[in-house]
């Protein structure tokens, strides 16, 4: 029995949770977000806050928190 671990590509991921998972990168601009089924989170940092957000359906509703 073997214990490897895989890393999955992020085609791969959204095969396998089927749903989307999107990273963001720009300057001064960070985050990732994860959605299956109509239900998923987003974590991000701008502008120097760290935000977040909650997603199902028929919500989306987030924070920002200064650091």
């Amino acid at each position: 029995m073997s214990n490897a671990i895989n890393e999955l590509s992020m085609d791969e991921l959204d095969a396998v949770n089927g749903g989307a998972v999107t990273v963001v990168a720009d300057k001064g601009y960070v985050g990732i977000e994860i959605r299956v089924g109509g239900y998923g989170f987003g974590v991000w940092v701008t502008g120097g806050s760290v935000c977040g957000a909650l997603f199902y359906p028929g919500h989306t509703g987030g924070t920002c928190i200064p650091k």
